[in-house]
């Protein structure tokens, strides 16, 4: 009998990096606490092993090794949270690390001839993917700019800004006031509208042709 966690674990099996990249997603807050950043940068790092065993990014050995040593590495300066620099290098590290993820994953969802539970878990963890890497480079231009870039200022990782510009929800509570942040705020809102239009077409388009197949 086949096991109901096989979307998990594996090669095509997104489950368990989704689970590390929502849990970096619920840590993290605006505290003033720098702790939450360290444990978040953390998850990034279980998401680049489940990343590796799930798009086979880990198969060349010196890619591994430069983006471990980038996760690593970033996950330490992101402590530093009262140093711009270090946090701000440690913040485009792990957006680096991020994207690295993001274009793995999307390349192996859209390899798929079937829509099924791990295409699915593969397209959540892509949009989610999305939205942390927004917020890492939101808190990196903290580090870059002189003055709060957003208002009211958010001392930890912005996650909550990120993906309410993602999913173009626009509460107004929180708002750029930078005008760079303003660009990538647009940017991100671009991009998460482009990413759902074009995703659900190619799922829609795979499971027709799955079901035609049948």
């Amino acid at each position: 009998m086949p096991s109901n966690r096989k979307w998990m674990f594996g090669v095509d099996r997104f489950g368990t990096l989704l689970f590390f990249l929502l849990f970096a997603f619920l840590i993290s807050d605006s505290s003033v606490s720098s702790w939450p950043n360290v444990v978040g940068s953390a998850a990034n790092v279980g998401a680049l092993i489940a990343g590796f065993a799930a798009t086979r990014l880990g198969e060349n050995r010196l890619r591994l090794g430069v983006l471990a040593a980038i996760g690593v590495t970033s996950a330490v300066l992101v402590g530093f949270d009262e140093a711009a620099i270090p946090l701000t290098i440690g913040a485009f590290g792990q957006a680096i690390v991020l994207i690295a993820i993001l274009l793995a994953v999307v390349r192996r969802v859209l390899s798929h001839e079937r829509v099924g539970m791990p295409t699915i878990a593969g397209a959540i963890a892509a949009y989610v993917l999305i939205g942390l890497i927004f917020a890492w480079i939101y808190l990196a231009m903290r580090g870059l700019f002189e003055g709060p870039v957003l208002d009211p200022d958010v001392a930890g990782l912005p996650t909550y800004y990120s993906f309410e510009v993602l999913s173009t929800l626009g509460f107004g509570d929180i708002t750029p006031v930078n005008d760079f942040v303003q660009r990538l705020t647009a940017l991100e809102a671009m991009a998460g509208q482009i990413f759902l239009a074009t995703l659900v077409a190619r799922l829609v388009a795979m499971y027709g042709s799955s079901a035609r197949s049948q």
